[in-house]
């Protein structure tokens, strides 16, 4: 399902990153992708290779190590619910490496965004935003030698104080919000994005019914101010 689904757009609909110029007139999707998990390396990779497009990948910093030594099975089989517990992500590397991450960057085909340092809810109380945000990112440019453009939001949720702070470090943010855009900013700075998890076919993020429910939540994501 998840093979057939880029496929068909990759055949349909330009596939771009944020900042790239858009087609007037046409739909431009943005394949956006969280937390870099070790499958992300091994299966989608691979297709954006083949396919010759671009996605955009979300790295959560602290749960990166340098290489591994683990199998690729044993990496996969890791627990999503256990991934980021003390001792099993150093262990058992289910997050893509820096090395596995640096080849995905050089390789044109992947570009990484910060998905914060320790991935956590920045709307929270008593979070430490500047390192969240900035030092997230003076990590990924220290790592990949390329500048970082694009912070997701984790859970997708933040508050004013936490974009005025991703906006001073970042030229795009994005977070969960089921709606179209209008261009890379909006209104208010923030992209939305549209889940595509579980999907029934390969085509239904963008049948017509979807995208008018799309463009409604983006007209009431705008009023809000969300």
């Amino acid at each position: 399902m998840f093979q057939s689904h880029i496929r068909f757009l990759s055949e349909n609909y330009p596939i771009s990153l944020p900042g790239e110029p858009l087609t007037a007139g046409k739909i431009t999707v943005c394949l956006t992708f969280d937390d870099a998990y070790f499958d992300f390396y091994h299966y989608v990779f691979p297709l954006l290779c083949e396919l010759k497009i671009k996605a955009l990948l979300a790295v959560p910093v602290k749960y990166i190590i340098e290489s591994t030594t683990v199998d690729d099975s044993s990496r996969l089989l890791v627990p999503y619910d256990e991934v980021m517990n003390e001792g099993v992500y150093q262990e058992k590397a289910p997050f893509c490496t820096w090395t596995e991450l640096t080849r995905m960057a050089e390789s044109g085909h992947v570009e990484v965004a910060s998905h914060s340092y320790s991935h956590i809810d920045l709307s929270g109380a008593d979070v430490d935003l500047n390192g969240e945000v900035a030092g997230s990112k003076a990590i990924l440019e220290e790592k990949l030698h390329r500048e970082i453009t694009t912070f997701v939001y984790p859970f997708g949720k933040f508050d004013r104080k936490a974009q005025s702070i991703v906006s001073r470090h970042y030229r795009f943010s994005m977070r969960i919000g089921a709606a179209l855009n209008k261009d890379w900013h909006n209104s208010h700075g923030v992209i939305y994005r549209v889940a595509a998890d579980s999907l029934p076919d390969p085509k239904y993020p963008v049948r017509s019914k979807n995208l008018a429910k799309y463009f409604l939540k983006y007209v009431s994501n705008t009023i809000r101010g969300r």
